[in-house]
């Protein structure tokens, strides 16, 4: 009961409930591959002394659009093989990790280029979790094919050198199907120059926000962070305060649209790279900037690019 007294308290007759109310409405779930007593059926899951052992099977006995959470304890981990090996397909749920550095719940995907973890349904959230790619290539982490998908405090990592991810998020090829898209307070660390992208957008994309994160690519010479198909509008985007080491030199360095029907802020972003001929950070007509800055010296502080409105 020691790790239960965290989250729930022990009714008459071995009932668990929810000891903080305010906390949700829905149910609550946990998940724990390290758990001896845990299983991944029904049944298991409704308190962290029968946890689930796997993420997949916990959402799969959520409800929809109730503000299900699932807590995934410390030292949790995962080795995820074939195409959506985990699939976020009841909406409204929150994946929320406990625990710090290595302790944080760690999904390593492996197998093949072709794993992945998909996101079918809406307004879901993962927290406090880290992507790590076990294979050379992985064609993408996660796709997205549902709006208002968060990730708060995660992160996306190599596992070994030449282990990467050639695009961590991918949006749908169906308009506006993904608006809403936020990335906050994330660690993105895939330095092979075979990354695509840390986000390709596919098609159009409202409410976007990527915000507050620490951004590490080998991105290819002639692609962005954040790639966006060509004829594809970013409306009411809000990318700030994000800090970005790019390790290859040429292309848009942020953000690449090539339409101008584009709208939203890009601001405060902090871009050190590689190019020394032609620094475009942001390639997005019709949104507003302010305050970003780019260098491609080491020995020298960033300057406003582009330049400040005389």
């Amino acid at each position: 009961m020691a790790r239960s007294e965290l989250f729930v308290r022990q009714q008459a007759g071995g009932v668990y409930t929810v000891a903080n109310e305010s906390v949700t409405t829905g149910n609550i779930f946990f998940v724990d591959s390290g758990s001896s007593t845990g299983g991944t059926s029904s049944g298991y899951g409704n308190n962290p002394d029968a946890p689930f052992t796997t993420i997949d099977s916990a959402i799969n006995q959520c409800t929809a659009n109730q503000g299900d959470i699932i807590y995934v304890m410390p030292g949790h981990s995962e080795t995820l093989t074939g195409a959506s090996a985990i699939t976020c397909d009841v909406a409204g749920v929150t994946i929320k990790g406990i625990g710090r550095g290595t302790d944080r719940p760690t999904l390593l995907l492996d197998g093949a280029s072709s794993v992945t973890i998909t996101i079918t349904a809406a307004n879901v959230r993962w927290e406090n979790v880290v992507f790590s790619a076990g294979h050379a290539d992985i064609v993408v982490a996660i796709d997205i094919s549902a709006t208002n998908a968060e990730f708060d405090n995660c992160e996306w990592k190599q596992n070994v050198a030449a282990e990467n991810f050639l695009r961590c998020l991918r949006t749908s090829a169906s308009a506006n199907a993904c608006d809403g898209l936020s990335v906050t307070n994330s660690v993105i660390t895939d330095v092979d120059t075979a990354c695509v992208n840390f986000i390709s957008i596919r098609e159009d994309i409202d409410l976007m926000v990527i915000n507050n994160n620490f951004i590490e690519l080998g991105v290819q010479d002639s692609n962005a962070v954040i790639g966006v198909a060509s004829g594809k509008d970013v409306t009411s985007v809000r990318i700030l305060d994000n800090v970005i080491y790019r390790l290859n030199t040429a292309g848009d360095l942020l953000i690449d649209s090539d339409t101008t029907a584009n709208s939203g802020v890009i601001a405060g972003n902090r871009i050190g790279h590689a190019d020394t001929a032609s620094e475009v950070l942001i390639d997005a007509d019709g949104v507003r900037q302010f305050d970003n800055l780019g260098t491609a010296t080491n020995t020298a502080s960033g300057y406003v690019l582009p330049a400040i409105d005389s």
